[in-house]
This record gives C-alpha cells, structure tokens and sequence, in this order.
C-alpha cells in the first residue's frame, strides 16, 4: 500500500440504506484509494437486505460500520456519519457509485487552501436527465454570491458524492437545521460558498450510478414541493450567516463545535404575528445556543401550516392563538406555557423580527452576577443597531435602561410572580413601557446591559424631505421611520394612559417619555407620509384615552385609517 507521507488523513462518510446490489463494489473502489489511517465510515440506516452483513464481511481495519437504531432517512444517516469523522478532510460516498482511480490526489490538490472542492461526475446505468447533466465550472469557484443565489434557485447544481472538504466546515454546518430533509449537498454547497472558500474542478472524479432507487429525483417535481425546497434553503442560508459570523468573530473556524444552550435556565418566548421566513434560521439557532423556544402564533392569516412545521423542526413549540390578541396576549400565552412545560429562572421575550448578539445572553448574565444585591428583575439590551439606549441611574448607582424594548429582554421569573403580566388590554404599543414601569414601581430594576446589542427592525425608513429636498445631518442622510396610521393610534392612547397609571410615582419619568413621544409625533407629521390619516389617528388616540377605553381598535376606526 502506497503512503504518501504530506497528505492529509482522509474520512469518508457513507450513508447507506438496501444497498446490497451495488455498495461492494463502491467500497472496493474506495478502499484502493485509501491509506492505512484513513477511515470509511459507514452508517447503515436499518436496511433489511443484509447491506450491513455485507459490509462487515469486508474485515477491513479502515471500515468503521454504524448500525442505527431507527430508520431516519438520507440526511440524518450522513449527518450521523459526519459527526464520527476523525480526520482532516471528508469525503462524501453515496452506496453505489465508483470511484475512479486517482480520484483523492486530483480533489486534494484541488483543494489546496480551500474549504471544499466539488468535481464532475460521469453517468451510468442510464441515460442522464437535463438536471444531471448540470455541471460546475472553474470559473464560478469566485462567484460566491451567484453560487448560493443558484443553489436556492435550483440551477447551481452540487453532487454530494462528488464533493470533499476539510473538517473545521462541520463548525458551521452541524447541526444540521432540524427542518432539514433532503439536499444536504447543496446545504454543504451553500456553507463553504457563505465562508467564500470553494473550488469548482471540472474533472469527472466519479463514475455515478443511476438506476430506479436513486434518491436524487428523476423527474420534476411540483410547484409546491419547488417551492417548500426554495423556502427552506432560505432558512438554511440564514443559519450558515449567522454561524460562519460567529466563526469569523473568533478568527478561526473551530473544529469539532458543538453547539449546548448556554442555560438550562432560560426559556424564549417569541410573539408572531405573519413572521418572516428568517425566524426559521433564527430559532434553530436560539434553541441550539441559549435554550428553549416557545413561538406563539397570534392568529396569523397569510402564513401556511408548513410555516409553523419548520418552525417546530428548527425546535419551537408553538402555540397558536385562534385570532389575533395583540402581542401583550401572545406573550402572556407563551409566558405561561414556558412556565408550565420548562420551569425558567428566566424569560427572554423576543419579536419576530429581532436578533441578539452573539454574546448577548452571557453578557446579561455577567451583568446580573455582578449586580449584588441590588433587586435586578430585568436585564435588557445596552444598545439597540449599535446605538447605545438612553439611561436614568438609580440610587443603587445601576444603569437603567430608560424605557426599554420587551423584545430583548430577560424577565427573571420572581418579577413575574410579584407583578404579574403583560397588560393584555393595551394590545400593542407601550406593553413594554407599562410592563417596566409596574416592576420599578415594585421595586425592581430593570438593568441595561453593556455589550448586549439586540438587532431591531425599526419600521419602514423614508427619505426625510423638506419642500421635496433631502435633509442632510453633517452630510448624512436623514430618514423617518414610518408607522401604519393604526399603530400611531395605539401609542398615543397607550402612553396617555400610561402617564395617567403612573405620574403620581414616577414623573420624572412619564413627562421624559411623553416628550420623546412628542418628539416622534412632531417628526412624523412634519416629514412623514400619510398626514392626514396620522392625524385622525392621534385625535382619536387622545379622545379613547380620555374615555379610558382600551383593548384593540375598533373595525370601524381601523378601516378609516
């Protein structure tokens, strides 16, 4: 057997399920390439026709054979392989392939200082479909954002079997997204394109077997099932973002990460209401990194069942409201349910349109363990997009966060137990405010936490314009933030009725938030859109307030605006 000295030690991981007609010779194929410390990994997904027996009269050292307790499919079975793999770089097989002589020097000088290579491959067996004749070229190696607009389009075609990469990859790509089940090869694709490190070599490698069982189609599939595939390479790509972010945020890329919440003690709990699709990526990664997720469905009307589905497989539970409450309702439901089900020290409240920091969550625990004595009862963010909050001190000398966002904030359960929850009658703007004010007024302090940034969409941003000129701030362009004329209802009845709850305690306070209030209202009416509107909105805002009338709007108010 030939040993090159200056090569890397070599893992292939094969995925192998009723392979008895063909995975002999696959194995034989591969094994001539092989080296006396490479490894063949071999998990078998319960086959029933004696494949694992086959594998194991092989009697080679370099064969490690994995039987698997259920069956689980494709991609589990490669992901299972995949997590036993102890060497540098990995090969992908399929069952019933070839391998062509030659095939690991030509992909590892291929590789060189990349992340992965991906071959060509040549059909056999029968004739190749217009899909499988799709082939990769030298030249898209540096089309890194072409390359993943393909893959989740569909014309960027990647062959697993025909792909090797180093192992620091598995950092970013494992886990696999728990909505994931099929196309784990373009995932792979999509991660090593998102870190900008891939070589397309145009060699066929691979002499790639087609015949009746494939698993890759044969025929095109239907507009729905396209279309479930396309959404969910959209939440794929936004987890690889965000992991290969954090990866880069530590100068390397880790090998043999694995992801663990960072407490058992800490319960999510999301409000959603139409959720965009990136919530999907998003919650795999709260739930991978911080701890559970609780994903409550406001009696949203334009997002289907197979939404919510992949919300659960990204490790949600998600509970569904049968029509729309506001977000106090939706989060008291989510509340209680955490409560119930996983017991927290802890509840990190979230929008469905918000992220933390990678550090956020440790962040705010350093805080709070450094806090003493002091009554601490809530820890939110110290800067929102990079912008740091506004603050009041207290007399402890802690830094409070003016009037801070709910979405970000960790309500420790002995808040909750003291004062309750969200004031439900309130629907939707100023819950926050209220809720915050009520723990102060307990006694409680809600503490901004430096370092801890929450990522926030702030509304819809418009050109500021006076007389149809852009205004400019010290060169800088200056922009409004635009509100539905429904939800400029809401914040002034709500902070009226809030500066009624709470003047007598809390002044300073309540006449420092009904200026930023007014601050807002005049910005609004003086560069925003739909003026007229705004203002029926804030007439009937105040006269609902003087009424003392609360819950949501009314049908016939909301029509209007």
């Amino acid at each position: 057997m030939h040993v090159d000295v200056g090569r890397p030690l070599i893992s292939v991981c094969m995925a192998a399920y009723n392979g008895a007609d063909f995975i002999l010779d696959q194995i034989a194929s591969i094994l001539s390439e092989l080296e006396a410390s490479d490894e063949l990994i071999v998990v078998d997904d319960c086959s029933t026709d004696g494949t694992p027996e086959i594998v194991e009269a092989i009697g080679d050292s370099r064969i490690r054979l994995i039987r698997a307790e259920q069956n689980r499919g494709y991609v589990k079975t490669f992901e299972a392989a995949l997590k036993e793999a102890k060497n540098d770089v990995i090969f992908l097989s399929d069952q019933d392939d070839i391998w062509m002589p030659g095939r690991v020097a030509v992909m590892l000088d291929a590789l060189g200082n990349n992340i992965m290579v991906v071959s060509n491959c040549e059909h056999f067996g029968a004739e190749p479909s217009t899909f499988q004749e799709i082939r990769v070229r030298s030249e898209q190696s540096s089309m890194r954002v072409r390359n993943c607009v393909g893959i989740i389009v569909g014309y960027r075609l990647h062959w697993g079997c025909a792909m090797a990469f180093r192992k620091r990859l598995l950092e970013v790509v494992l886990p696999f997204p728990r909505y994931m089940r099929e196309s784990h090869d373009q995932y792979l694709a999509l991660a090593a394109n998102v870190l900008g490190s891939v070589c397309y070599l145009e060699n066929d490698t691979i002499w790639h077997r087609l015949h009746s069982s494939n698993l890759t189609p044969q025929r095109v599939r239907s507009p729905s099932r396209i279309l479930k595939a396309r959404l969910a390479f959209l939440g794929e790509l936004g987890v690889l973002i965000a992991r290969s972010t954090r990866a880069r945020g530590r100068e390397r890329i880790l090998p043999d990460a694995e992801y663990s919440p960072l407490s058992d003690g800490i319960t999510i709990v999301v409000s959603c209401f139409n959720p965009p699709f990136s919530l999907v990526s998003r919650v795999e990664r709260w739930s991978a990194t911080i701890g559970p997720v609780i994903a409550v469905d406001d009696g949203s009307d334009r997002v289907d069942a197979y939404f919510w589905q992949l919300l659960r497989d990204a490790g949600a539970e998600v509970v569904t409201l049968e029509r729309n409450s506001g977000i106090a309702a939706a989060l008291n439901a989510g509340i209680r349910t955490a409560i119930e089900t996983e017991d927290p020290e802890w509840i990190l409240t979230m929008d469905q349109d918000s992220d933390l920091s990678d550090d956020y969550v440790s962040a705010a625990l350093g805080a709070f363990d450094g806090s003493g004595d002091a009554p601490v009862g809530l820890l939110c963010s110290g800067s929102q997009n990079g912008y740091v909050v506004p603050l009041v001190r207290s007399v402890s000398g802690i830094a409070e966060s003016f009037d801070p966002m709910q979405s970000g904030t960790m309500i420790r359960r002995d808040v909750i137990s003291d004062i309750g929850l969200f004031r439900e009658d309130f629907f939707i703007d100023a819950v926050d405010s209220e809720y915050t004010a009520r723990a102060r007024q307990a006694g409680w302090y809600a503490l901004a936490v430096p370092g801890a940034d929450l990522v926030h969409a702030l509304g819809e941003a418009r050109p500021m314009t006076l007389f149809g000129r852009r205004l400019t701030w010290f060169g800088k362009p200056l922009s409004v933030y635009e509100h539905q004329p429904f939800r400029v209802y809401f914040m002034t009845r709500n902070s009226l009725l809030l500066a009624r709850t709470y003047f007598a305690k809390q002044p300073r306070w309540v006449v420092r938030r009904l200026v930023t209030e007014f601050e807002s209202h005049v910005i609004r009416f003086v560069f925003g859109p739909a003026r007229a509107k705004n203002l029926v909105a804030v007439i009937y805002g105040i006269r609902d307030a003087m009424l003392n009338r609360t819950g949501p709007i009314s049908s016939r108010l909301r029509k209007r605006l």
